[in-house]
């Protein structure tokens, strides 16, 4: 009995630390205003056509709705330092950002509230 609370104890604390390494947040547009977009990690999750009619600077296109979407993710992005994603509006991103999470392991992943669509607006 000691045995299997000893055991029990520990897991919840492995799985607690765990848990607590790992997080998505939305930035706003605001926040995000301030950031130097070339010195980050930015990933657009749009289309290639969306891509084409514009996109914030330093920002990396790969389509959400690529088959290999997590693998180039993998290929062009340090899972260990935080990650900024955008798309039109927010829904592609929180998307991206939660199988992110689960599949790759990202630690820190940043979701810009609006997506380019707002962003935009925001620069006339």
């Amino acid at each position: 009995m000691k045995k299997t609370i000893v055991i029990l104890v520990l897991f919840t604390s492995i799985a607690s630390c765990k848990k607590n390494s790992y997080s998505v947040n939305q930035i706003t547009q605001e926040e995000f205003s301030k950031l130097e977009t070339k010195n980050i990690q930015l990933l657009d999750v749009r289309t290639p056509e969306e891509f084409n009619e514009g996109f914030i600077e330093g920002a990396i296109s790969i389509n959400f709705y690529d088959d290999e979407f997590f693998k180039k993710v993998n290929n062009q992005f340090d899972s260990n330092k935080p990650i900024y994603i955008y798309c039109a509006s927010s829904g592609r991103s929180v998307k991206a950002s939660s199988k992110l999470i689960i599949d790759r392991s990202f630690t820190e992943i940043y979701y810009l509230q609006g997506g380019y669509n707002q962003w935009k607006k925001n620069q006339e």
